[in-house]
């Protein structure tokens, strides 16, 4: 870590998560002198308080349950944020000293172009490029009585879960999207009777409706009561816990939980930077806007989450590396969105890459697609693993696969196989024509691929 000091770089970074520590890591691995500030820990949300811990949380609760034990929410966090930090050591802090990154830790403040202030530290200048990869957020909701149950203690996100420090017996989750469908599953798997208060029809609204349907299956079956197109309209500290005033269809229902956990949507880490001085232009929604190299006003560039969706680690780790190539014009990358696969970490799995069934429609205003459910497939039937399902969504004007949705056993890793397709411009006849090994959760890409012709019920093990 540096000290008090004065120093010019080629390139700063504003961010040490995914982004900015891509951009960072590209930069230097070019002869470029850089420096990362952040005021987080490296690794940022992804390492810290998301992907790493969350997943090594699933895992551990799993085995637990294999074994006919429960473990308890603070005892899964205090070990998955053990695992955060071993991460956070090895793959950033002594990469960072290694290929000779400054890293200041503080909040930053742009004070002119080619200047920040960091505090404790001084100004930094660049020569080159500002880069802002400061990332997102929860979004606290303005609910009466909010701020009273957050001073208490009693109102956690992804980021304060992580310090908890006694089990809760019961919980409230708000939101369903991927990160409430996680936590819920996380913390009923560790004994917690968890409510989670969906605004919509269906959890995971992004997603096919299958998979939310999937989702909300898994939850059930893990003792967690989900009640749709619900808000929250009021939170009432009671002692230690908390009483919250739910609007459903059916009109109030209270709810009396140990704790309340928001998953609420994000907001980029934006307030008080001074964007302003740079003529750096946001959304309607307060992201970065930026061009197809990244790019944000002049020097200025922009990746990862402050720029909005798909908020996804890998991807803002490319957007990270292509922002820095872009900005100090080593060559010109722009992201191609269209293949990228993305996960629901819940047990079993829902992973897609691409487009889905909708978002095809509202393109080209027509689509095909076909739905297996996985029960077709000998690797589920082996396993005893029936639930779930594969969707495979086809441009019919030339049969080019421009999406899929696997959910089932080791439906992040299958998934991968389609992203490729996709970038490879192959059609449901490509995935037909190629071998599988067998039996593999795989397979069941391959059955959709089939149904397009088939009834696929009446098939034997090895396909066509």
């Amino acid at each position: 870590m540096i000290g008090v000091s004065n120093r010019t770089y080629d390139v700063v970074v504003l961010g040490g998560g995914a982004a900015g520590f891509s951009a960072a890591v590209a930069a230097a691995e070019n002869g470029f002198k850089a420096a990362i500030v952040s005021k987080g820990p490296l690794g940022g949300t992804c390492v810290n308080y998301g992907c790493v811990p969350t997943k090594r949380m699933l895992r551990r609760l799993a085995e637990a349950r294999l074994r006919g034990e429960m473990l308890s929410l603070p005892e899964a966090v205090r070990d998955a944020v053990s695992v955060a930090l071993s991460v956070r050591r090895g793959k950033y802090e002594d990469l960072a000293e290694s290929l000779g990154i400054d890293v200041y830790r503080g909040e930053a403040r742009i004070k002119a172009r080619g200047e920040v202030e960091v505090e404790g530290h001084g100004v930094l200048r660049y020569r080159k490029a500002l880069i802002i990869a400061l990332g997102a957020s929860t979004v606290v909701p303005r609910v009466k009585g909010i701020d009273d149950a957050l001073r208490k203690g009693l109102v956690f996100t992804n980021e304060t879960i992580l310090g908890i420090d006694f089990q809760p017996e019961s919980a409230i989750v708000v939101g369903g999207g991927p990160q409430g469908v996680e936590f819920s599953q996380i913390m009923a798997r560790a004994g917690v009777k968890v409510t989670l208060v969906n605004r919509r029809r269906l959890l995971l609204p992004r997603e096919e409706p299958e998979a939310g349907l999937f989702a909300e299956e898994v939850l059930r079956g893990d003792g967690v009561d989900v009640i749709h197109k619900a808000r929250l309209e009021e939170v009432v500290v009671n002692g230690d816990s908390v009483k919250a005033r739910v609007l459903t269809p059916e009109g109030a229902k209270e709810v009396e939980a140990s704790i309340i956990f928001l998953a609420t949507g994000r907001k980029p880490r934006l307030e008080g930077l001074g964007l302003e001085k740079l003529g750096v232009k946001l959304d309607e929604n307060g992201f970065v806007k930026v061009d197809s190299t990244l790019r944000a006003a002049d020097g200025v560039y922009a990746a990862g989450d402050v720029i909005g969706e798909p908020m996804l680690e890998p991807v803002a780790a490319r957007e990270g590396y292509a922002a820095a190539v872009n900005a100090l014009g080593i060559g010109r990358i722009e992201i191609d969105y269209s293949h990228v696969p993305r996960a629901v970490f819940i047990d079993p799995e829902i992973a897609r890459a691409g487009m889905t069934e909708r978002e095809l429609a509202e393109r080209i205003k027509v689509c095909a697609c076909r739905v297996v459910r996985l029960s077709e497939v000998p690797r589920a039937i082996i396993e005893g693993e029936e639930r779930g399902f594969a969707k495979v969504v086809v441009d019919p004007r030339n049969k080019k696969i421009v999406g899929a949705t696997l959910a089932g056993p080791r439906a992040a890793e299958a998934i991968q196989e389609v992203a490729v397709m996709i970038r490879a411009g192959w059609t449901i006849d490509d995935l037909i024509d190629t071998v599988h090994v067998f039996p593999t959760i795989n397979e069941a890409l391959k059955y959709a691929a089939l149904a397009f012709y088939r009834d696929v019920s009446k098939m034997p093990c090895c396909l066509l």
